[in-house]
C-alpha cells in the first residue's frame, strides 16, 4: 500500500506513483459460476443462466471490504472502479453489477446475452483479467446458509397455512409433509423487464422439476420475485434484485428427515444438493443418529475403544473382453480393535450408519447428521487418530459349515486380524444359512470375546441384477427390487463412475421391507459417462449389526452382510 505521507512535498512526483499503483493491480479469475450453485465448470451441469446472477471468485477483483450496489443496479459506470463485460457469440454485453470485492464479483448476465460460450472479463480500476463462460437458458443453482454449521442448508422458508407468513427452515423449525415451502435461488431463465430495477416479478418460460430425497414435490410457482426475512447478515446479495428466483413447493406425504436433499431440475441440468428440514411436527428435528444405543453407549467417553468383527458374503458380477459374464462369490471375515487417540470436538460413534429411507446422497452430501458434504458448503475436517488393540492370536468363527480363523498378525508393531477367504474347497460356500459363534481368548488389550449372529434361511437376494455388458442410461430412472434381507434393517444402493479423472459416487437407502427403490435420473446424471475407458460400479448390500460387551471396549459389535457388485457402464 502506497504511504502518502512519505511525498507531501513532492505532489508531481506523488501523481506519478499513483498512477502507477493502479496500472499495477494484478487479478487473478479462479471461476465464473452460478452464485447459488457454484457447480464448477467439469461438472455435466455447468452453465450461466440467462438472466441469473453469477459469481467470479478469485484475487483483487475489487475492494478489500464488500460493497453492495443500490437500485438501480449499475451497468457501464461500474461498482467501486469495478465492470463485467461477457461476450458471447460476437456480442459483448455489460453485466449489472450486484456486490463487489478482492475475493469475489456478484453480477447479472442479463438476459440478452446470446446462448453459447465465450469469455467474462472484469475490469478493476484499468487491471483486466478474463475466463471461459458458457451461457445457457436455464441452469438454476439454489442459495445456501454460508454458515459452517449449517453446511447445504438450502435458504428456504415454511409457509403458514393459516395467515400465508414464513419462517425460515431449519432443523430447530422445520416443514411439514403438505406445507408449502419456499426456495431461493438464481437461474430460471431469460425475463423482459428492466434487470436493473427492484421488484420485478417476471416469470420465465421454463418446466421444472422439484425433488425432495427422491420424491418429486409439487411445484405451486417459479418465478423472478423477492423473499422474506431472516436471511444471514452476512449474505451478500441484496434482495429484491431482478435475478432473484422464488419456487414454491408442497412437501411430499410420507417424508421425514433433518437434513433432506433439495433438488432443482430443469430438462436434464441438475442443480446444486441442497438440505431442509422435515419433521411431522413442524417443530425441531431430531436426528436419527443420536437415537441408536452405540451412540449412547460411548456417550461422555471422549476417547472410546472400539471393536468390530464383520464377516460377509460378496457377490459380484462383470463383463470380459469376449463379452462373456464372469462371476463370483466370496464370504470373508475380518476384525478390528482401536483405541482413538483423538476425535473431532463434538463427533459420535456408531457400529452403523442409519441413512435417512428414500433418499439418495451424491459424492457423500448429505450425510446422516447433515454435515459431511463434499457437494454442499465447505465444512472442516479433522481427521480421527487410533492406535491398534491386542485382543489375542485369533477369532474363531462358529458355523455348520466348521471353524474359521480369523489370525492375529504384527505389523509395524500394531495387531491386525484378517482372514483368508472362507470356503469349503470353493470360495463363497461357508456362510450358508444357521448360527455363527465368535470367540477370542483376549490379549493384553481386549479381554474374551463371545457373541454370535444368526444367517438367514430366506437370503437378501437381488432380483433385477443388471446385466454388466449393457450400459446404464443415466438419463433414465434406475429400479431395483429385491427379496429376503434381515428385517428392521436398511438396503443401501451405491453406485459410482470414473472418467477422464472425474470420480462422482452415489449412495441411496431404502428400508427391507420396501422390497424396491427407484434411483431418479437426476441422481444417475450427475455421474460422468464412463465411455470405452471408463469404470462404472453399482453395489446393494443388506447387513445387521449387533453389539457386544468385552472388557477394555467401550463399544463392540458383530457384522453380517450380504453385498452384490456389478462392474459397468454408465451412458
Amino acid at each position: 500500500m502506497l504511504q502518502l505521507k512519505a511525498f507531501k512535498p513532492f505532489l508531481s512526483i506523488l501523481l506519478i506513483f499513483v498512477a502507477a499503483g493502479f496500472a499495477s493491480v494484478q487479478i487473478t479469475i479462479g471461476s465464473v459460476v452460478n452464485a447459488g450453485s457454484r457447480l464448477p465448470s467439469t461438472s455435466p451441469f455447468y452453465g450461466i443462466a440467462q438472466g441469473a446472477l453469477f459469481a467470479i471468485t478469485g484475487k483483487g477483483l475489487g475492494p478489500d471490504r464488500l460493497q453492495q450496489a443500490s437500485f438501480p443496479l449499475p451497468t457501464t459506470d461500474g461498482l467501486a472502479g469495478v465492470t463485467v463485460q461477457a461476450a458471447v457469440a460476437g456480442a459483448t454485453v455489460d453485466c449489472i453489477m450486484v456486490y463487489v470485492s478482492a475475493a469475489e464479483v456478484g453480477a447479472i448476465l442479463p438476459s440478452s446475452t446470446p446462448l453459447g460460450t465465450g469469455s467474462v472479463t472484469v475490469n478493476n480500476n484499468g487491471a483486466t483479467a478474463s475466463k471461459p463462460i458458457t451461457v445457457v437458458a436455464s441452469a438454476f443453482g439454489i442459495f445456501r446458509h454460508k454458515s459452517s454449521d449449517l453446511a447445504g442448508q438450502a435458504i428456504a422458508f415454511n409457509v403458514s397455512a393459516d395467515d400465508g407468513t414464513t419462517s425460515l427452515n431449519s432443523t430447530a423449525l422445520s416443514a411439514q409433509p403438505g406445507q408449502d415451502v419456499l426456495i431461493n435461488g438464481t437461474g430460471l431463465g431469460a425475463i423482459s423487464s428492466d434487470e436493473t430495477q427492484s421488484g420485478v416479478t417476471d416469470v420465465p418460460a421454463v418446466t421444472i422439476q422439484v425433488w425432495v430425497g427422491i420424491t418429486p414435490a409439487v411445484v405451486v410457482s417459479a418465478g423472478r420475485g423477492s423473499c422474506c426475512d431472516g436471511l444471514d447478515p452476512d449474505f451478500p446479495v441484496p434482495e429484491g434484485i431482478a435475478a432473484w428466483d422464488v419456487i414454491r413447493i408442497t412437501i411430499p406425504d410420507g417424508l421425514a428427515g433433518c437434513y433432506m436433499p433439495l433438488a432443482v431440475q430443469i430438462g436434464n441440468n441438475v442443480s446444486n444438493l441442497a438440505t431442509i428440514s422435515i419433521d411431522p411436527s413442524g417443530g425441531a428435528c431430531n436426528l436419527q443418529l443420536s437415537q441408536l444405543p452405540s451412540v449412547q453407549a460411548v456417550d461422555g467417553k471422549p476417547l472410546p475403544s472400539v471393536g468390530t468383527i464383520g464377516l460377509g458374503r460378496s457377490i459380484g458380477m462383470s463383463a470380459r473382453p469376449t463379452g462373456a459374464i464372469a462371476a463370483t462369490r466370496t464370504d470373508t471375515g475380518n476384525a478390528s480393535f482401536l483405541k482413538f487417540t483423538s476425535l473431532p470436538p463434538g463427533d459420535v460413534l456408531a457400529v452403523d450408519v442409519v441413512y435417512p429411507t428414500n433418499v439418495c446422497s451424491i459424492d457423500g452430501f448429505p450425510g446422516p447428521d447433515g454435515m459431511n458434504t463434499r457437494n454442499g458448503a465447505p465444512v472442516t475436517i479433522i481427521p480421527t487418530t487410533s492406535v491398534n488393540l491386542d485382543a489375542g492370536p485369533a477369532i474363531t468363527i462358529k458355523g455348520p459349515a466348521g471353524t474359521r480363523t480369523i489370525s492375529r498378525t504384527i505389523v509395524g508393531g500394531h495387531a491386525i486380524y484378517m482372514a483368508p477367504q472362507f470356503g469349503n474347497g470353493t470360495a463363497g460356500d461357508y456362510f450358508d444359512p444357521g448360527h455363527y459363534t465368535a470367540t477370542g481368548t483376549g490379549g493384553p488389550d481386549v479381554g474374551p470375546i463371545n457373541t454370535a449372529v444368526d444367517v438367514l434361511t430366506t437370503p437378501f437376494v437381488w432380483t433385477n441384477m443388471p446385466d454388466p455388458t449393457k450400459p446404464i442410461d443415466r438419463t433414465k430412472d434406475l429400479t431395483v427390487t429385491w427379496t429376503g434381507g434381515y428385517p428392521d434393517t436398511q438396503v443401501t444402493i451405491e453406485g459410482g463412475s470414473l472418467a477422464n479423472g472425474v470420480n462422482v459416487s452415489f449412495l441411496c437407502a431404502a428400508p427391507v421391507s420396501a422390497g424396491r427403490m427407484t434411483v431418479p435420473a437426476y441422481v444417475l446424471e450427475n455421474l460422468p459417462p464412463t465411455g470405452s475407458a471408463g469404470q462404472g460400479q453399482l453395489t446393494m448390500l443388506n447387513r445387521i449389526v449387533t453389539t457386544f460387551t468385552a472388557t477394555g471396549l467401550d463399544l463392540a459389535s458383530i457384522h453380517y452382510a450380504v453385498t452384490y457388485t456389478v462392474n459397468l457402464k454408465y451412458q
